[in-house]
């Protein structure tokens, strides 16, 4: 998959990517407000580039590295990682009973450029009927829940999650993966992305 921005060029994680990848989720900076810690080793890197990739060989939708277009005047290299994958086990109210999770993270030098709101609004432009082209569609004709899960005191992560249409789920609603820090948030369907 490719999908072309003004700026960025965004396209399905490749094992030629592993690098760069690891250098972004080894660098400490990029998880400074995260409830997550960096990578510390590169074959925790193959692992997860490899559960990228499956996601993408089973379901047709997952990561996409985002790199500048050329003359788009921005860093060169590695911008950051964006995508949407199905999340298992998590509890919805959708009819199609199918979550999406967001991701996204950035490198230190690509933030505060607007890189990751051009990038997820592009990744969700996808959804013209809440479906990924080329994606898994519900046999049913219902749209999949899109999530967030970030770190409560990640400022930047909410401040992007708001911008894209996130809200807060409602209240006992359980935040997959367990961990105490973290909220969920729910792609309004009413947002425009």
């Amino acid at each position: 998959m490719r999908i072309l921005t003004p700026r960025l060029r965004l396209t399905e994680v490749a094992e030629s990517d592993e690098a760069e990848l690891h250098a972004l989720h080894s660098d400490p900076r990029a998880f400074v407000e995260d409830s997550t810690d960096p990578l510390t080793d590169r074959a925790q890197m193959r692992w997860v580039l490899a559960q990228w990739r499956e996601s993408w060989a089973r379901h047709g939708l997952g990561h996409l590295t985002v790199r500048a277009r050329e003359g788009a005047g921005l860093p060169g290299g590695l911008l950051g990682v964006v995508g949407l994958v199905p999340l298992a086990g998590a509890t919805t109210a959708s009819p199609s009973g199918t979550v999406l999770s967001a991701y996204w993270r950035l490198h230190p030098e690509a933030t505060g450029l607007g890189i990751a709101t051009e990038a997820m609004r592009a990744v969700l432009g996808t959804l013209p009927t809440g479906t990924p082209h080329g994606g898994s569609t519900p046999r049913d004709g219902t749209t999949p829940e899109i999530v967030a899960i970030t770190a409560r005191g990640n400022t930047a992560s909410l401040a992007l999650a708001s911008r894209l249409g996130f809200r807060p789920v409602p209240p006992g609603r359980p935040v997959p993966g367990g961990r105490a820090d973290d909220v969920l948030l729910l792609l309004d369907p009413s947002a425009s992305a």
